[in-house]
């Protein structure tokens, strides 16, 4: 249900606003511009209609002076005029649309969906209504692990369940992928998912983002701001790292938990809080609680539900499942045709600690799939900097090393000529740009090649 004022000096209008809509959205009308900005100022509003000719009244002034109130307020113009130039104006100065009298009840109601889908959209950055529920399904939570198997029930039982959650997990583990999850799919999806990390953020910044102000609540607020609260609507209000909110705003957050209300800095009216909350934090609670550092009260508000995300090394077994679907990711990405990786390449991963779990995990994969040349994945693509691979120093000891290796990941018929000669290319290659300081025409010569085929070599082999 949307908040409709309508701001017209005719009666009739007002009446006939009230009398198609108020079925199914909360409508009121004032007759005069102070009317409309008293209102404004005292009440939640999600769309107006407003008059160009309002009792001798300029309506685009009065365009002006709403939209200095609530930057992001849908205004349509009314007027009986079809007049070109009137409607330019009016769009450049932020008005949503321009009706023409006698007014349609379709076009009006077609405005009126077509807002609230935008205000919808505007919440969900970078992303588009039909790759929300694709994007944050259920399948894109992957794992068969019993520890996984938990978390998905978790999800299950909490879907619909208008309780507060907080999940926890370390850093990488996909905390915030299981918030959205909860949201879209659940009966609050098509409202809006609204994220703030309250790491790093001091109380009087939280204030802000969260409660948002009025005009002049203080040096510099020269309009209103909505708060996270009261643009997640209906929706869900996820606050992520939770643990680090400053003591003096966690009783703040204890009260609107408790009361289901707040206030807009330099506000005196109410407001309802009506979104859900999901919290996330990457550190022990009841720790933080026992040191002082996280009010003990807030605590149980917080934690009526949870949902504990394992860290990847308590679920390797979940690592080849992982790999099949960062590749097929990455393909997309890449325009690559990898079809997996050898079984050493596996083992590789399966041994590794991953101390930036999945997310680790998926950047790996994505650097090992720019660095394989063929369909297959091998150890060799594997960069040093995320499992400490020994990397092949050139020496006989070194292609010895290689060939043990190849063969125990060879499981096409590729042959281990040409691998092998990459590697020798690559190692020559490297030592003498470092020799000679990256200069082309000295490293052709040294090898005996041409600067063309030099550069062809180097592009081949990634560097």
């Amino acid at each position: 249900m949307a908040m409709i004022l309508v701001i017209d000096d005719e009666v009739n209008i007002l009446k006939s606003f009230k009398s198609l809509l108020s079925s199914e959205h909360e409508v009121s009308g004032v007759t005069t511009r102070q009317k409309a900005l008293e209102y404004l100022e005292e009440n939640r509003v999600d769309f107006v209609f407003l008059d160009y000719n309002l009792g001798g009244h300029n309506g685009l002034d009065l365009l002006k002076e709403i939209k200095a109130l609530q930057e992001d307020l849908y205004v349509a113009i009314i007027s009986g005029q079809g007049d070109f130039e009137l409607i330019i104006k009016a769009m450049a100065l932020g008005a949503f649309d321009y009706l023409e009298k006698p007014l349609d009840i379709d076009k009006i109601q077609f405005l009126l969906r077509r807002a609230e889908k935008s205000r919808k959209l505007s919440h969900v950055i970078n992303f588009i209504a039909d790759e929300q529920s694709s994007h944050y399904n259920l399948n894109r939570i992957i794992g068969t692990s019993a520890s996984m198997q938990e978390v998905f029930k978790q999800i299950g039982l909490l879907l619909n369940q208008d309780v507060t959650v907080l999940i926890s997990g370390e850093n990488g583990t996909g905390k915030e992928l299981i918030a959205k999850a909860l949201h879209y799919n659940s009966i609050r999806k098509e409202e809006p998912f609204v994220a703030i990390n309250c790491s790093g953020l001091t109380e009087s910044l939280l204030d802000n983002e969260l409660f948002g102000h009025e005009k002049q609540a203080y040096t510099g607020a020269d309009s209103r701001m909505i708060g996270k609260f009261e643009t997640a609507g209906e929706g869900t209000i996820f606050l992520d790292e939770i643990g680090e909110m400053p003591l003096s705003f966690q009783v703040k957050l204890l009260r609107v938990l408790q009361e289901k209300e707040f206030h807009r800095l330099g506000g005196i009216r109410s407001i309802t809080l009506k979104a859900r909350i999901i919290t996330a934090t990457n550190v022990n609670l009841e720790r933080e609680v026992d040191s002082g550092r996280f009010r003990q009260d807030l605590f149980y508000r917080v934690n009526v539900a949870r949902i504990r995300v394992p860290a990847l090394r308590e679920r390797k077994e979940d690592i080849p499942l992982l790999l099949h679907h960062f590749v097929k990711e990455a393909n997309s990405k890449l325009n690559k045709k990898i079809e997996g990786a050898s079984e050493h390449a596996v083992k590789k991963l399966i041994d590794y600690n991953w101390p930036g779990n999945v997310r680790e995990l998926e950047n790996t994969i994505t650097n090992m799939c720019i660095n394989t040349p063929g369909t297959v994945i091998r150890s060799s693509s594997i960069p040093d900097y995320g499992l400490e691979e020994e990397e092949p120093d050139g020496s006989a000891d070194c292609l010895d090393r290689f060939i043990s290796n190849y063969l125990e990941d060879n499981e096409t018929d590729e042959g281990l000529l040409f691998p092998a000669v990459e590697l020798v290319e690559r190692k020559m290659i490297e030592q003498l740009s470092n020799k000679y300081d990256g200069n082309k025409t000295r490293i052709s010569s040294a090898l005996g090649i041409s600067r063309v085929t030099l550069a062809k070599k180097m592009n081949n082999i990634g560097l």
